[in-house]
């Protein structure tokens, strides 16, 4: 092969790569870090088991609940319902989340969690950022 037909052969991969990474849907990977963090609705549809998402780019709703597991000798109260907790975030394409909570350290420790007492955060750890608003709360799974 001659050297314009290399370039030839280069500027049509080349092409070839930009009208399909063109196609390709703008999305980003969420996760949930958090072993008690429940996902109970996503973008107003009942969650799976599912613990990761690609979500496309732009405005999302996520609702969760964490499962209470007390450790051996602490009472709970029914009283002490952990919830749901209603979030909203935005995905950038090419960025990476994490849905981590935030919670007394007494919470951690009993692994007891009670309403307004914990909240799930979405963070943007390619910049490391919060990116989801303060949560609503309610206790329907999944309630608009």
């Amino acid at each position: 092969m001659n050297r314009s037909t290399i370039t030839a052969l280069l500027m049509v991969v080349a092409a070839a790569s930009s009208t399909a990474s063109a196609q390709a849907p703008a999305s980003a990977p969420v996760k949930v870090t958090h072993s008690h963090l429940v996902p109970t609705c996503l973008d107003g549809r009942p969650a799976t088991d599912q613990r990761a998402w690609t979500l496309l780019e732009g405005s999302h709703t996520a609702a969760f609940t964490m499962r209470n597991e007390p450790r051996s000798g602490i009472a709970v109260e029914s009283s002490n319902s952990p919830a749901v907790a209603t979030v909203t975030f935005t995905v950038e394409a090419g960025h990476k989340y994490e849905v981590e909570v935030r919670a007394p350290a007494a919470s951690f420790s009993k692994r007891v969690w009670e309403r307004e007492q914990w909240t799930p955060v979405v963070r943007d750890r390619t910049v490391d950022r919060i990116v989801s608003g303060e949560p609503s709360w309610t206790t329907d799974a999944c309630s608009p």
